[in-house]
């Protein structure tokens, strides 16, 4: 229910955070993470609508794109991947790297707004992946929050 973007925070988070997403968390702390969660998702997905369009615009296709970022991710040297193919793609990591630190910020900013610190909410995310009970009180909340 989360969403993709979401899911990809939660694989980094769960190395960092692997023993703390086994507490449980108070109603409050549920609320106020459901209530960021209902505000941060557009946000991430509108990000993900704009770096699509800047891969796209940029004159590669997603797939291409994606091809490259893991085989450099692994520290791997991209196989058969052309000159001009590489210009592209290093330009627009520089143009997708701004659309993620905006997005950030965005997200930071609906969070700090909440009341519910950056570490907590990195640490619910963790949980909520990880943690069964977590992510049915989440999931609850949600669909009261959709039902009204």
């Amino acid at each position: 229910m989360l969403g993709g973007t979401v899911a990809a925070q939660n694989q980094m988070m769960m190395q960092q955070q692997g023993q703390q997403t086994q507490k449980s968390y108070s109603d409050e702390e549920v609320d106020l993470f459901a209530d960021v969660v209902v505000k941060v998702v557009p946000v991430q997905q509108d990000a993900e609508k704009k770096m699509m369009k800047e891969i796209e615009e940029g004159g590669m296709k997603l797939d291409n794109f994606n091809q490259i970022a893991r085989q450099m991710q692994q520290g791997q040297q991209p196989e058969g991947v052309e000159e001009a193919d590489m210009k592209k793609f290093q330009s627009i990591s520089q143009q997708l790297q701004a659309i993620q630190m905006e997005t950030q910020q965005k997200m930071n900013e609906i969070i700090s707004n909440a009341g519910i610190s950056p570490a907590l909410y990195q640490e619910m995310i963790a949980a909520y992946s990880t943690n069964p009970d977590v992510k049915k009180k989440v999931d609850e909340k949600l669909a009261d929050q959709q039902q009204q």
